[in-house]
């Protein structure tokens, strides 16, 4: 009888030993840190590390500093490199909207700059179309075309054209990286041309790829505004492009009644266009001017425009999405610029239409100041820099 009973004692005592130990060994392995996953890094305590700021590396932002301490408003310009290298001066308005605003691409006739849109407009009493729009909660991009401006001058050959729709390009790409910066919704994009360019846009949008971010994806473009487009103009026919464009990106089609060759190439594909809901044609009664000169003096050309572009983009809710950037472009040679006072521009603004055709309108093309030697904007105004304005930083 001791014998069993000093049997199940033992066994007892061995039982309450193993599970002593083994809530033992539970507590120390709750007690100890868990290691890290293959490839994670241990928490080595500290503050932890902030993501990147959308402004980040952004040679823009740095300019801005100088410009927001003086105050005002104000745009910067600074020098783009097309695909081939070449040199594009250009402008750029923020907008005050972010994430959610428009962007509106503004693109000059042969022969002029992109000083016309800073040129003082009859209607807006007397604030350019680019400083307007900015006002209005866009975004605004600007350039000089290729052997225009304060680009190099030279005509080009025949064979170069094709290089103008490449700029074109390049100058999306410049907007891919302000949108992916929360500039502005590059969903809501659109292009006003004038005169000739007017064709060269439209050619751009009739190319498989233009304002696209990466194949597969749809083009960007959601309205194009056409003033005093011709029959065939940059080497583009009209009616060619638009019948691939118009079913495709809304259309606003402008010109004076009186200007035959840009009213002839509109009524010529008045119907085609407005086969669509959203497109409009505007033809202005007893209007004889033409591109720079419509925008700036006919009464109503900048309320079609608004009211259209409120439309077709200020109106449209899409979400801000990033955009996949496979073609980063380099841009240098910074500056914020302020904007000019609009009773600074009344000064110079004709008093009517009539007054637009004598010779001291003539394009600005006739005329070159040189500065730095750069070769100057043609008859433009003097503007003053904010300083610190100028950066040697490049965005790739």
């Amino acid at each position: 009888m001791r014998s069993g009973h000093g049997a199940r004692n033992w066994k007892s005592w061995t039982a309450l030993a193993v599970m002593l130990t083994a809530v033992g060994v539970a507590m120390a392995q709750g007690q100890r840190p868990k290691r890290p996953a293959r490839g994670q890094g241990r928490d080595q305590g500290g503050v932890p590390l902030q993501k990147a700021r959308p402004e980040a590396g952004d040679a823009l932002a740095k300019a801005a500093d100088a410009a927001q301490i003086a105050g005002g408003g104000f745009h910067y310009t600074f020098r783009l490199r097309g695909v081939d290298g070449a040199p594009l001066i250009a402008s750029y308005y923020s907008s005050k909207l972010g994430f959610s605003a428009p962007v509106v691409m503004l693109i000059h006739e042969s022969g002029r700059s992109r000083k016309d849109f800073e040129d003082a407009v009859h209607e807006l009493k007397g604030q350019g179309l680019a400083e307007h729009l900015q006002g209005l909660g866009y975004a605004v991009f600007s350039m000089d075309l290729r052997g225009q401006g304060q680009n190099p001058r030279r005509t080009l050959s025949y064979s170069e054209r094709p290089r103008l729709m490449q700029d074109l390009q390049a100058a999306y790409f410049f907007l891919v990286d302000r949108h992916n910066r929360g500039d502005f919704n590059l969903a809501k994009l659109g292009v006003i041309a004038l005169g000739d360019s007017a064709n060269l846009v439209a050619a751009w949008a009739y190319q498989p790829g233009a304002a696209v971010t990466v194949e597969g994806r749809p083009s960007d473009l959601s309205a194009m505004v056409l003033i005093s487009p011709r029959s065939e103009g940059s080497g583009f026919l009209l009616s060619h492009v638009l019948a691939a464009v118009a079913p495709r990106v809304p259309l606003l089609l402008m010109a004076g009644d009186r200007d035959n060759p840009s009213k002839d190439a509109v009524q010529s594909v008045r119907q085609m266009v407005e086969r669509v809901r959203l497109n409009k044609v505007e033809l202005f009664p007893s209007s004889p001017l033409s591109g720079y000169k419509l925008l700036r003096l006919e009464p109503k050309a900048t309320s079609a425009i608004f009211r259209f572009l409120d439309t077709a983009l200020r109106g449209r809710a899409l979400e801000w999405e990033p955009r996949l950037n496979l073609t980063p472009v380099t841009y240098s040679d910074i500056q914020t610029v302020a904007n000019t006072r609009p009773s600074d521009k009344l000064k110079n603004l004709p008093k009517d239409k009539d007054q637009a055709k004598k010779p001291a309108d003539a394009p600005k093309a006739d005329g070159v100041q040189k500065t730095k030697g750069e070769n100057a904007e043609p008859n433009a105004p003097e503007k003053k820099a904010i300083p610190p304005s100028r950066t040697d930083d490049s965005n790739r």
